[in-house]
């Protein structure tokens, strides 16, 4: 649960959230990191912007993560 002033975490495990490193749409610093958009974003910098933009969902979790089970093919 969270408090007034604390940003929710987003889920951003799948490996579609990592590419090449590329400047933060957010700060500028490089990041390998990608919202479900596409755009480079450090998680830390997409939660404290969502907090600061609430009702608005430029960044969003993931709606299930997958977990590395569910792609293994092995008996």
């Amino acid at each position: 649960m969270t408090t007034p002033g604390q940003p929710t975490l987003l889920d951003w495990r799948d490996g579609i959230h990592y590419r090449r490193p590329a400047p933060c749409v957010l700060c500028g610093n490089p990041t390998p990191l990608r919202s479900h958009a596409g755009e480079a974003a450090h998680k830390v910098c997409a939660e404290n912007w969502n907090l600061a933009h609430p009702g608005e969902s430029r960044f969003v979790s993931d709606t299930k993560p997958r977990r590395r089970k569910d792609d293994d093919d092995h008996a």
